[in-house]
């Protein structure tokens, strides 16, 4: 198991433990990180409020 799985991801976790990770320094990719990565990514561009027209709140 990934150490960043059972501590939690963040960019400093990332910095500091993927950096000592053997295959992410051979290779340069991990599958763990670009899954929670493109996690975060969809999260951001979600729509808060999805379909709330100026009408709906009353203007």
């Amino acid at each position: 198991m990934c150490i960043i799985e059972s501590i939690g991801y963040s960019e400093k976790n990332k910095m500091i433990y993927c950096t000592e990770c053997i295959i992410f320094r051979k290779t340069g990719k991990c599958e763990y990180l670009k899954y929670i990565e493109s996690k975060i990514r969809v999260g951001l561009t979600k729509d808060p409020h999805p379909g709330i027209m100026a009408d709906d709140c009353g203007f």
